[in-house]
């Protein structure tokens, strides 16, 4: 097992969320989104973190549609 495997690089978190990479780019700009770690220059997001993160921003509808 090496040290990275817990990493994503963009391109697989991208896919991880159906996003570009353009748009993790984006999110990083405006400080909004998944953490994320660098690594000089090459941008990593820790898998189970970045799982989580997504997890704990769900919404949950206040009320249910009455049939």
């Amino acid at each position: 097992m090496g040290a990275l495997d817990d990493w994503m690089d963009e391109v697989e978190a991208a896919a991880e969320v159906r996003k570009t990479v353009r748009t993790l780019r984006a999110w990083r700009k405006r400080r909004v989104g998944p953490p994320y770690t660098q690594f000089g220059r090459t941008v990593r997001y820790h898998r189970p973190t970045f799982v989580e993160f997504f997890k704990a921003n769900q919404i949950a509808p206040l009320r249910t549609r009455r049939p």
